[in-house]
């Protein structure tokens, strides 16, 4: 009779232990999460079934129809834990006084509360060291300065791979490496038909105000980009990445006015400098929106410097950075291209100028980022507009 039930039991767990198998080399072939929860939940239950098959050979075999082999130990790890009192020695713990016939017991707290209780007072003094001794406590803090600068990394990327430049995003240049890249470019691919210095040989001559297509950076971008068959003209995209065609864009717009010998007569029209594209273009007259409505600049004070340096770098620098653009522009030049008292009003509220600011939005089109705000008082946004004030473009 034992030896039925023992092949009883082995032939059910063999018949488990092959339909596990199967189901496991079902669900292989998308081993995606859900697959691994149903490997997870078909083991769970096929232990289970063989902890019972188990359970009723123990039984069978001993005669245990109460399962007290089993339930004994369980009862006793139950009470190790739980430290209560069973319904018939309760007289032991009854305490004298009752309230409208209802009467109190005297039982232990549970060990398991204690052990939850001082747990939770060992974790409160381990978290308060960890987060507030040994670190700053800052935690939302760092987690944000850490996505922002791993999405600063991922525009520098974008930006290197010239993914982020177009004929609708291109801005000028005007970092001394940039504008040696764009020069070597120029000698090697623009000079032949242009000269060496812009005066114009086959093409036309970059030297003077006259433009043919315009003489903004995005035109120029375009042109180079897509050439003007009609003229002779080739289109660089095929040779030239986006970078390196924003680069000698740029170094064509520095030739303005170096009035080279030999130059070529003028062609096209005028082209009026004044509203050229830098960023979302200059225009000083635009105050912008907010709490700022009249700057006063005199001589630049050094220690007002010093102050929004020091500003700039702590609340500044994970976005923006002087010599190239970041997660947003690049700040030399910033006044040369922005009125005092709009830098001020974006500093002080940015969202109110992304709302209601024409140039405001057009960055945040370009750059895609909006601006943080950094609670910074009048005082000191008006020291890091002084920093600013030291960071032009001309020498």
């Amino acid at each position: 009779m034992k030896n039925n039930r023992k092949f009883s039991f082995i032939s059910a767990f063999w018949i488990l232990l092959i339909f596990s198998t199967t189901s496991f080399a079902g669900t292989g072939a998308t081993d995606d999460g859900y697959g691994s929860v149903l490997k997870v939940i078909i083991a769970v239950t096929a232990f289970l079934i063989a902890f019972v098959l188990w359970l009723v050979l123990v039984y069978a075999e001993s005669n245990d129809a109460k399962g007290e082999k089993v339930i004994t130990p369980f009862s006793k790890f139950i009470h190790s834990i739980t430290q209560s009192v069973s319904v018939k020695d309760e007289d032991e713990i009854l305490l004298d006084h009752d309230f409208d016939g209802i009467k109190e017991l005297d039982n232990k707290i549970p060990p398991w509360w204690n052990a939850l209780f001082y747990g939770a007072i060992i974790f409160g003094i381990i978290y308060m060291i960890n987060y507030h001794i040994i670190g700053d406590g800052n935690v939302q803090e760092n987690e944000y300065n850490q996505e922002m600068e791993t999405a600063a990394l991922q525009l520098e990327l974008l930006s290197q791979s010239g993914a982020l430049i177009s004929a609708e995003t291109v801005t000028i240049l005007s970092n001394e490496v940039s504008l040696l890249a764009g020069k070597d470019i120029f000698v090697k691919s623009c000079a032949a038909c242009h000269g060496m210095g812009g005066e114009g040989l086959v093409g036309p001559n970059f030297t003077d105000d006259y433009w043919i297509h315009g003489g903004g950076i995005k035109d120029m971008y375009r042109i180079i980009t897509d050439g003007v068959p009609a003229k002779g003209m080739i289109s660089w995209k095929s040779q030239l990445s986006p970078n390196q065609i924003q680069e000698v864009a740029s170094y064509i717009r520095t030739l303005r006015g170096t009035n080279p010998p030999n130059q070529k007569g003028p062609e096209g029209k005028k082209w009026d400098f004044s509203q050229e594209e830098t960023g979302s273009g200059i225009d000083l007259s635009d105050k912008g929106v907010g709490p700022v409505s009249s700057v006063t600049l005199s001589e630049i004070d050094d220690a007002l410097v010093s102050s929004g340096k020091e500003l700039f770098e702590t609340k500044c620098s994970a976005c923006h950075k002087v010599e190239k653009r970041f997660v947003g522009p690049a700040i030399r030049g910033v006044i040369e291209r922005r009125s005092p008292e709009w830098i001020m009003n974006m500093i002080l509220d940015p969202e109110k100028m992304v709302k209601e600011n024409k140039i405001a939005k057009e960055l945040l089109a370009e750059y895609l980022s909006p601006m943080a705000n950094q609670s910074l008082t009048k005082d000191e946004a008006r020291a890091v507009l002084e920093y600013f004030r030291t960071l032009t473009t001309k020498k």
